[in-house]
């Protein structure tokens, strides 16, 4: 039997077989991978739609093989309208999806091809699974939470319904599907349905500027979301609300003083500034303003050096240390550490040679969803 019909019948085992399937042959991945769940709206009025959008992403190299991704929902509140797959594995990719309505529960299923030129994705660049559209009901009201039933296939739970397959290369065709196990964290995303609440969204000024809304990264849950990329600006621009309402605003009214709170500066409404919108938090961060003071200066200079020698700490998971990592590393698991490099970018916007752009490094970080979450 040739290799690439052994993979075939490996990963057609894997979806019609899970039951007796024994994964005792794999060695345990050391790798990890995020599945994320989006939502195009995170609340929506009656017999409205809403798109999830499902997300696979790892901080290392993974090429990406079979996979099954079951995903609940709240069947009082939703119901499936329709679905829609990238072809991840290129065109023709063997595609199924289980809806058991009864129960609220999606299961989507991709197997690579065998024929043609298939190329497994590597998840270190965050690739999109598919989308799925619900309705949501003409007359009931709540939240209700899309997320990835926490069921892995594991060595202990050979019959889970959760995994991603690993293959050793990127061409299916002559690859060994090393693994089906290892590290899989799950990302899940509520929506609210009815009397809608209050969303931050951006102005026209903001979405031309290439300010983001990022409610991926959340610093560990302690905020909705995060707020980056504003355009450069005269140091004093960033100590004043206009900056803010110039590129943000809501879906009820535009931001107001009594909107905002610092969590880290004593003035201006820079790095840590946090704006309230509903019941939920976001918080801004500016690149290269590490104290949070509003200002872009040699204090921020010096706070990033000293983390960089290691004469002071800013915590890995902080607002600090992201606005401090100014400098774009095409390394994606690289992104996350300080060096000179962000020493040197913070130093040169101060002194106004060569200064990062911000829309950049916002485009940059809004790719990866490996850190600050």
């Amino acid at each position: 039997m040739s290799k690439s019909k052994k993979i075939l019948s490996l990963a057609l085992a894997l979806v019609m077989a899970l039951s007796i399937f024994s994964i005792c042959s794999f060695a345990v991945s050391t790798n990890t991978a995020t599945v994320t769940l989006e939502a195009s709206a995170t609340s929506v009025g009656n017999n409205e739609n809403v798109t999830i959008t499902v997300k696979a992403s790892s901080a290392a190299t993974f090429y990406a093989g079979p996979m099954s991704i079951p995903i609940t929902y709240n069947k009082d509140l939703f119901t499936l309208a329709g679905t829609a797959y990238e072809e991840i594995f290129g065109a023709g990719v063997t595609e199924t999806i289980t809806n058991t309505a009864t129960a609220g529960k999606v299961i989507l299923t991709v197997l690579p091809k065998t024929d043609g030129a298939p190329v497994a994705p590597d998840l270190s660049t965050e690739t999109v699974i598919a989308t799925l559209t619900f309705t949501s009901d003409a007359a009931a009201t709540g939240t209700g939470t899309f997320e990835i039933d926490n069921e892995q296939k594991t060595t202990d739970k050979p019959t889970g319904k959760f995994y991603i397959g690993e293959f050793s290369t990127s061409d299916p065709k002559t690859a060994t599907l090393e693994t089906i196990v290892g590290t899989l964290t799950r990302v899940p995303v509520d929506v609210t349905v009815g009397a809608a609440e209050p969303e931050l969204i951006l102005t026209a000024t903001g979405e031309a500027n290439g300010v983001i809304i990022d409610t991926h990264k959340t610093f560990g849950g302690a905020y909705a979301g995060v707020v980056y990329g504003f355009p450069q600006a005269a140091n004093n621009t960033f100590r004043t609300i206009n900056y803010i309402t110039t590129n943000l605003t809501t879906t009820t009214g535009a931001i107001v003083a009594g909107d905002l709170a610092r969590t880290i500066g004593t003035a201006g409404y820079g790095t840590g500034t946090t704006i309230t919108v509903g019941s939920k938090v976001y918080v801004i961060v500016i690149f290269g303003d590490v104290n949070g003071d509003g200002l872009i200066n040699g204090l921020d200079t010096t706070a990033t050096k000293n983390a960089v020698l290691g004469l002071a700490t800013i915590a890995d998971n902080s607002v600090q240390r992201m606005a401090a990592n100014c400098h774009v590393i095409n390394n994606g698991t690289l992104l996350h550490t300080l060096n000179g490099l962000d020493t040197t970018s913070v130093k040169n916007y101060v002194i106004g040679s060569n200064k990062f752009n911000p829309a950049t490094l916002a485009s940059y970080q809004n790719s990866k969803n490996n850190f600050y979450q």
